[in-house]
């Protein structure tokens, strides 16, 4: 699926050298409702963001995440 991202015209560049899913989750540093000019497409990616993570600390809790 390609969505046709809308983004404020005013948008400053985000992130930090800590990777881009740090950034997004739990750094903060990637703000995605500062960017984003469609209120629609911001709820989306917030929903997406949060069933990831929700995923993650589910493999996480059941000792079946193995990051190297």
């Amino acid at each position: 699926m390609k969505i046709d991202w809308k983004f404020k015209k005013d948008a400053e560049p985000q992130g930090s050298n800590d990777g881009f899913w740090y950034d997004i989750t739990s750094g903060g540093y990637i703000k995605p409702e500062e960017v984003l000019d469609d209120d629609e497409q911001y709820q989306k990616l917030a929903e997406a963001i949060h069933i990831v993570s929700s995923f993650e600390t589910a493999l996480e809790n059941n000792e079946l995440l193995n990051e190297f």
